[in-house]
């Protein structure tokens, strides 16, 4: 009896470990089941403008604060997981990798999304390259990295199908647990010449965290404007499906550039 005993312990010791998920440090155990099972996770942003979303990274406390700091009129957060091409995305190559398919600018041009107020898909940038400089917007070609700088800036224009055209500032940020990028428009946003959104009135925020062979994609897209916006559902709705493009946008970056 002893003998058959210690051959069951010496079984169990064999037996592999359940592997803890290495996203259950980043969001809570309900979204992850849901990201785990193929959903995306969507929110407008409180009135009070707390972020619902956000994982647990080390830049989240700086985000919400500039999201409080800028007081949108309307805004929304997408929570989704972004399967890489097979290879570890945490490890030096894959963070390389992302961070390169974040800095093709250019291949966003012709990016579609579903468009509330149409009814159907529409292509969303027109035009999407870097340029020189906001002063001096000669367009040049996409960054390209052989090592991910601890922080990188980025000029761009696009010719938004809503917005029209417009020059951004990109920010890049590489933190210990994820990528980082913040874009905000430089130029005025108007309608009919009207003046509708000031600079830095626009911004999206994205949090990139490499875990096993995903990516965990956070899109944060907001705007103040003191023009009145209309259905607030539908504004909402518009904003998560333009962070939807962008995360799908990502997904396929990710499988060309491998």
């Amino acid at each position: 009896m002893r003998i058959a005993v210690v051959a069951i312990q010496m079984l169990l010791l064999a037996l592999p470990l359940h592997a803890v998920d290495p996203l259950a440090a980043f969001v809570g155990s309900d979204a992850l089941r849901d990201l785990r099972g193929g959903t995306s996770i969507k929110a407008s942003l409180r009135p009070d403008e707390t972020l619902s979303l956000a994982p647990d990274v080390s830049s989240r406390d700086v985000i919400a604060g500039e999201v409080k700091a800028l007081g949108p009129t309307v805004g929304a957060e997408l929570l989704k997981i972004i399967p890489g091409p097979g290879i570890a995305m945490d490890a030096p190559a894959g963070q390389l990798l992302i961070f390169n398919a974040m800095q093709a600018i250019s291949t966003m041009k012709g990016m579609t999304y579903w468009s509330v107020t149409k009814g159907k898909e529409q292509v969303l940038f027109l035009q999407s390259y870097a340029i020189s400089s906001a002063e001096k917007p000669v367009k040049v070609p996409d960054p390209f990295f052989t090592e991910i700088p601890e922080e990188h800036d980025l000029f761009t224009f696009q010719e938004d199908n809503n917005f029209g055209k417009n020059i951004y500032l990109e920010r890049f940020r590489a933190r210990g647990d994820h990528l980082y990028m913040k874009m905000e428009n430089l130029s005025t946003i108007t309608f009919l010449l009207i003046p509708i959104i000031q600079p830095q009135g626009l911004v999206s925020q994205v949090v990139l965290v490499p875990a096993g062979t995903d990516v965990l994609f956070y899109g944060l897209a907001y705007l103040r404007t003191g023009m009145p916006i209309g259905d607030r559902t539908s504004r909402v709705e518009s904003l998560e499906n333009r962070l939807t493009a962008l995360a799908g946008w990502l997904a396929r970056r990710l499988v060309a550039v491998n």
